[in-house]
């Protein structure tokens, strides 16, 4: 042996083979990369249609919560198509407004009342009544709907497909209905009775006196006084108020009598209560009064004469324990024939300062933290403290009213009366 070595031959790798390897792979994408591109396509498709109907869906939900809104304030069909049309605009669907048509033939805004066919605790459904009716004060409507569409039959036209050609479709429709009813309401009403609500201011003209011995003798012969051994005195049911009323009126002739602000809200909460004889929902309201203490002088009543009667025999005097006059008013929507369905409403109204007992900015924190209610606030003259009522409303998720006359004041709770709440049902 000569201790050579023998040479190992390295093998090269298969050069034929490789190129058959990429061409395969070359072949596989050719196939997958089509399939791919359709599939993220319809991925893209399909997250811009669910997009759409949601947006659809606020769109039309909002519209008919706001029309539904409107006509129950208003009374009046025109008002809520206009909300309704006027709130869709606001919301885009696919970048695009939504637009309603408000004539009667469209049928994209409708009135109706709902029904519950399976009994309290099955669906409510909606039955049409024709708008003219409606309008025409025929009947009385309790719920609205709204469709909002995004088709061809709609203004706002179908919805273009980011990539159109997928599965032959370059477009696709959705239709949305949306129906706001209105609920029954349970109402506590809390009233000031303190002592700034019987004053009355009467400016007298000159040498026209209730006090003149004419006056009083013509008093005594309306029965406004009696008269005893020269002395005068109030007949029953008369005070000083009430007397003077008479002389500037039928005495004097002076015209429509200067009132207190508490005969002013007597006034007022009559006509609150005529406007809910009207409504095709059932209230119940109950009476809470305040001065420097509070009382619940009248439970939930569907009987209005009651209510009215209670208030009728409620007398003035003392100090404006408001937050008092709340907690007294939440007893009647926690009592037992306080409805579990129905919508709870306290309406606070007060001419003067909070001067007593707890802060009516703090019961407000605590009703709202323990109960599902809605407190609206009213004001009436230059001297109640608007400021802090307006607290107490936003607390309580409703609204502050002010009144500066009493023609105000009626026309606020005749407002507050025909605010009916609505929810959605579709």
């Amino acid at each position: 042996m000569n201790g050579s070595r023998t040479p190992i031959n390295l093998c090269r790798p298969n050069l034929s083979c490789g190129r058959a390897r990429r061409g395969a792979v070359m072949g596989l994408l050719a196939v997958l990369l089509p399939v791919l591109a359709i599939l993220a396509a319809f991925c893209i498709n399909t997250a811009q249609m669910q997009l759409t109907r949601t947006e659809l869906m606020v769109a039309t939900d909002a519209a008919a919560r706001a029309g539904g809104r409107a006509f129950s304030e208003t009374q009046t069909v025109s008002a809520a198509k206009t909300a309704a049309a006027t709130t869709a605009a606001m919301n885009l669907v696919n970048g695009e407004p939504l637009q309603l048509r408000t004539n009667d033939s469209a049928n994209e805004i409708e009135f109706g009342e709902t029904t519950q066919p399976n009994g309290v605790n099955g669906r409510y459904v909606f039955v049409k009544i024709p708008t003219s009716q409606v309008a025409s004060g025929q009947k009385i409507a309790s719920a609205l709907r709204v469709m909002g569409r995004r088709d061809g039959g709609g203004l706002s036209g179908s919805v273009p497909l980011v990539i159109p050609g997928v599965l032959n479709a370059s477009v696709f429709e959705t239709v949305q209905d949306a129906v706001a009813m209105q609920v029954d309401r349970d109402i506590s009403v809390v009233l000031d009775r303190s002592g700034s609500m019987e004053t009355v201011e009467f400016d007298w003209p000159y040498n026209k006196s209730p006090w003149s011995t004419a006056a009083k003798d013509a008093g005594v012969s309306a029965g406004k006084l009696t008269k005893y051994y020269g002395n005068y005195y109030y007949a029953n049911g008369v005070d000083s108020t009430t007397y003077q009323q008479w002389a500037w009126e039928d005495y004097y002739g002076l015209g429509p009598a200067p009132m207190s602000p508490w005969q002013e809200l007597v006034i007022a909460v009559d006509a609150f209560l005529d406007v809910l004889d009207t409504t095709s929902q059932e209230e119940q309201v109950s009476v809470a009064s305040y001065s420097s203490s509070a009382s619940l002088d009248c439970w939930l009543e569907k009987d209005f004469q009651t209510v009215r009667n209670v208030v009728n025999g409620l007398n003035t005097g003392g100090s404006t324990a408001i937050g008092k006059g709340m907690q007294s008013g939440i007893q009647a929507l926690l009592a037992s024939d306080a409805r579990p369905y129905a919508s709870k409403t306290m309406v606070v109204m007060t001419d003067g300062i909070h001067n007593s007992g707890i802060d009516p900015e703090t019961v407000a924190s605590e009703l709202m933290g323990s109960y599902n209610l809605t407190i609206h606030t009213v004001t009436f003259g230059d001297g109640a403290d608007q400021d802090k009522m307006e607290d107490v409303a936003q607390i309580g998720g409703g609204k502050h009213y002010h009144a500066a006359s009493g023609a105000e004041l009626v026309a606020i709770f005749e407002e507050i009366a025909n605010n009916l709440p609505t929810i959605i049902t579709e």
